[in-house]
C-alpha cells in the first residue's frame, strides 16, 4: 500500500505501472546476462522448499527479538510484521506482491546501487557490501511507517524490519532474487496468513 502511495504522490497512479515496469527491468536483465530461458519443475520445487525454510529461520529470528525486547521491558512485544488472522484470498495476493515488489525496490535496486556508488567513492568492497546491505534494510524498515498507510512506529518493529532486511539482503546476494522473494513472501504467507509463529 504504501508504495502505491508514493508512486500516487509523483502523478504515476496507474495500476499496471508497478508489475509493467517490474517485467520490463527483468526482462532486461535476462537480456543483458544472456542466460538460458529454461523452466526446471523440479528446480521450481527446490526453490519453494528453500524459501519456506528460510522463511521459518526468519521467523525463529523474530522470536529471538521478541523475547529481547520481554526481558528488556518486562512485557511482551508483538511477535510479527504482517497482521494477523484473516484469511480471505485478497491478503493472500498482497502478501506476494510485497515480498516481489518490495525485493525488486530495497534489494534488486537499491543494494547493488548502493553497492556501486560507495566502490566510486572508493570504499573498500566489504565495508561498501555491508553500508549497502544495513542502509537499504534501514530504508525497507522505515519505509513501513512512513506516510498515511504507515503503521505507527514500535521500536520492535523497526529494529526486526531492519533485521529482516539485513537477512532478505543476504540471501538475495548468496542465493539470488527468486529465493529473496520466495522467502519474503513465504514469511508474509506464514505470520500474516495461517497466523503461524513458533
Amino acid at each position: 500500500a504504501w508504495m502505491r502511495q508514493a508512486l500516487a504522490a509523483v502523478g504515476l497512479s496507474d495500476p499496471w505501472l508497478p508489475p509493467a515496469a517490474l517485467v520490463v527491468a527483468l526482462l532486461a536483465w535476462q537480456a543483458i546476462e544472456a542466460s538460458d530461458w529454461r523452466f526446471s519443475p523440479a528446480c521450481l520445487v527446490g526453490m519453494a522448499a528453500e524459501s519456506l525454510v528460510l522463511a521459518i529461520a526468519l521467523i525463529g529470528l523474530s522470536k529471538l527479538v521478541d523475547l529481547g525486547f520481554m526481558r528488556l521491558e518486562g512485557s511482551a512485544s508483538p511477535a510479527t510484521l504482517a497482521t494477523g488472522a484473516i484469511h480471505p484470498i485478497a491478503p493472500l495476493i498482497g502478501f506476494l506482491g510485497a515480498g516481489l515488489y518490495e525485493e525488486a525496490l530495497f534489494r534488486l535496486a537499491l543494494v547493488p546501487l548502493g553497492f556501486a556508488v560507495l566502490r566510486l567513492l572508493q570504499v573498500p568492497a566489504v565495508l561498501a557490501s555491508t553500508l549497502a546491505v544495513s542502509g537499504s534494510a534501514f530504508l525497507f524498515s522505515m519505509a513501513h511507517h512512513a506516510g498515511a498507510p504507515g503503521e505507527a512506529f514500535t521500536w520492535f518493529a523497526f529494529i526486526f524490519r531492519w533485521l529482516a532486511g539485513v537477512y532478505f539482503a543476504w540471501v538475495f546476494i548468496v542465493r539470488g532474487f527468486g529465493i529473496a522473494v520466495g522467502t519474503h513472501a513465504a514469511y508474509d504467507i506464514l505470520v500474516g496468513w495461517f497466523d503461524w509463529h513458533l
